[in-house]
């Protein structure tokens, strides 16, 4: 564990609280309301001041939108304009289908997008209301160390003045780029480098009819994902392979009008629509997962672990990480001794849960066409109701991907693409066996992680204005 070295000038005596919780966004304020509404004292500091956007695809599935409910906070979303998401256009490769979202009978409803200016503001509001006591506009500079090589608290800086809040655990829910996870040393294993960037822009007047719809099209090396969002915007996602990184750059305006062009219901959506602020772009964003617990600290949401961002599974995967790890942190107070013990079981437990998406996220934002025999299985599974549930399910984490594309179903692709003449036998099977020896290298790493040293990640920041490469796309 490190800490900030550096003149320590107090402007009042040390805080005491149960849990700190270091970030106030979709994972930090979720966790701080059930914490204070179990009983304890919690503080929550963010260097936001709210609203504050960040970058996100804000997309979202039922496990989130039921998460919000239990909080209050799902009614306060809704106000905001956002329209429930009902329906999936989704284009792989040859395979075009629209595919409903189920929603089951304790389901709040379907999936919905809300960008994270509106999204988190709410559930700030929602840890207040149940009585954690946040601190915006205020940073992170060290933890403190109890003398044992225990975490027992932060030091933070707010107004100028540094605070010592003390605690017997602190969370860090503080992002990507997390300070926690940097100052307690916390390793990153399972790392994904991203072979694509996001460039992703706001539309007023775009052109939609209900059911309101996800777009979700990846064709060859193309990708553009697009959905309404609230106060009547729509939002547009192109996210092209890095070597086009410099073609980006030096025309970007071309850029996105080509892509856009590629993508028929973004194209129509958009045909007559005003670009709402200015485009927002995103070029380094490495999947992940970090140690996430130690001596008297843990990680939560994108700080212990990120994923590829394509499937849109991050405010999901916060809100169910917190449901999670809340009542493990209130067992473990209870029982102190434990606290540590439980915080590890819930790390690994975490592990466990995201694994399979983690690399079901890394192939879809591989910037090369998907395998052929991979296309089929998808497009066969599309090809009935049983089957498109069955997609929707994975990607609202209710089906694990190696249930609905087992080794069997990548079998009888490939066996129909052989009968069918659309791909030489052998070449069918040189698919099946790379396809089945990735996933078996994957699940032999699961239990022996390679660590990368502990080093600075960069924060995935939504810039406030376009990068100046980008500034032909214009308001």
């Amino acid at each position: 564990m490190s800490t900030v070295q550096r003149p320590i000038m107090l402007v009042a005596m040390p805080e005491r609280f149960d849990v700190v919780v270091v970030g106030a966004r979709c994972a930090g304020s979720p966790l701080a309301a059930l914490l204070a509404r179990s009983g304890l004292s919690v503080a929550v500091v963010d260097r936001a001041e709210f609203p504050s956007d960040t970058a996100s695809t804000h997309i979202f599935q039922q496990d989130a939108v039921n998460a919000m409910a239990r909080l209050g906070a799902l009614e306060r979303v809704l106000s905001s304009g956002a329209p429930w998401l009902e329906q999936v256009d989704v284009r792989i490769e040859a395979l075009r289908a629209t595919v409903g979202v189920p929603v089951r009978a304790a389901d709040a409803g379907p999936w919905l997008c809300v960008r994270r200016s509106a999204l988190d503001a709410v559930l700030v509001d929602a840890a207040r209301a149940a009585g954690a006591d946040v601190r915006t506009s205020t940073r992170v500079v060290g933890l403190v160390d109890d003398g044992r090589g225990r975490v027992a608290g932060v030091r933070a800086v707010a107004a100028g003045h540094e605070r010592e809040l003390r605690a017997d655990l602190v969370v860090g829910a503080d992002g990507m780029g997390s300070t926690v996870a940097r100052l307690a040393g916390a390793r990153r294993y399972h790392i994904v480098a991203n072979q694509r960037f996001g460039v992703w822009r706001y539309f007023e007047g775009a052109s939609w009819s209900s059911p309101a719809t996800v777009v979700y099209h990846r064709w060859g090396r193309e990708l553009v994902i697009a959905a309404p969002t609230d106060a009547g915007l729509y939002l547009v996602a192109v996210v092209p392979p890095l070597d086009r990184l410099g073609a980006w750059r030096a025309d970007p305006a071309q850029a996105w009008s080509e892509a856009v062009a590629g993508c028929e219901p973004a194209a129509a959506a958009l045909a007559g629509a005003r670009p709402s602020g200015r485009a927002r772009q995103l070029t380094t964003y490495p999947g992940f997962f970090r140690e996430s617990s130690g001596p008297g600290w843990a990680l939560v949401g994108d700080a212990g672990h990120f994923k590829d961002p394509t499937p849109g599974q991050g405010i999901s995967d916060a809100l169910r990480q917190v449901g999670r790890l809340a009542p493990a942190i209130v067992a473990g107070l209870a029982h102190p001794r434990s606290l540590d013990r439980r915080m590890a079981r819930w790390a690994r437990t975490r592990d466990a849960d995201e694994a399979e998406m983690h690399w079901l996220a890394a192939d879809l934002g591989s910037s090369a066409p998907m395998a052929p025999v991979a296309a089929e299985l998808v497009a066969r599974l599309a090809s009935t109701p049983e089957g498109t549930a069955a997609l929707v399910d994975v990607f609202s984490h209710r089906l694990a991907p190696s249930a609905a594309m087992s080794l069997r179903r990548l079998g009888g692709a490939a066996a129909s693409l052989v009968r069918s003449h659309r791909l030489p036998a052998r070449a069918a099977a040189r698919d099946v066996a790379a396809l089945a020896r990735q996933d078996l290298g994957r699940r032999a790493r699961r239990p022996f992680p390679h660590y990368e040293p502990p080093r600075p990640a960069p924060p995935a920041v939504a810039e406030a204005g376009p990068p100046p490469d980008l500034a032909a796309l214009g308001s």
